[in-house]
């Protein structure tokens, strides 16, 4: 009995993990330098997705997003900066959520105003950034998402 617990307890947590974002797939590949950055750079991104962050314990925010990133951004240190910020501009409520170069997970709801989100990375390391733009009560919609350093 105990065994089979077990069992259907392990299977419930790698189902729940499977459903999850995932940093280790690769979304829309991106590259950009600090510099060209400075002048903001605008993407298409469509936001949402079926997978709720609310049933992943090791990460922020509610909302809901695709399993693999939306965009998998190459950024390239070849200025020191004191800010990247990204940010998102849709006809819905949306949310970013960020996996930065050291493995730290950042969420926002809202920050962009009018529903949108945004996120700055003070001191941006140089390396791989997985970003996923969601929404925050499910559905999808159309929108850009735009990067920039200060």
């Amino acid at each position: 009995m105990f065994r089979a617990i077990t069992f259907v307890a392990l299977l419930f947590f790698a189902q729940s993990a499977w459903a999850c974002p995932d940093f280790r797939l690769n979304g829309t590949a991106l590259s950009y330098t600090a510099s060209q950055l400075y002048s903001p750079q605008t993407v298409s991104a469509a936001a949402g997705g079926n997978v709720d962050l609310a049933n992943c314990m090791s990460i922020p925010g509610l909302g809901h997003v695709m399993r693999a990133p939306d965009f998998t951004m190459s950024y390239h240190a070849d200025r020191p900066m004191q800010r990247l910020e990204i940010r998102t501009n849709t006809g819905c409520d949306s949310i970013l959520l960020v996996n930065l170069p050291n493995g730290t997970w950042l969420y926002d709801d809202d920050s962009n105003g009018a529903l949108d989100a945004k996120i700055s990375v003070f001191g941006p390391q140089p390396g791989t950034y997985d970003i996923w733009v969601g929404t925050r009560y499910g559905g999808y919609c159309a929108g850009t998402m735009t990067l920039e350093t200060f």
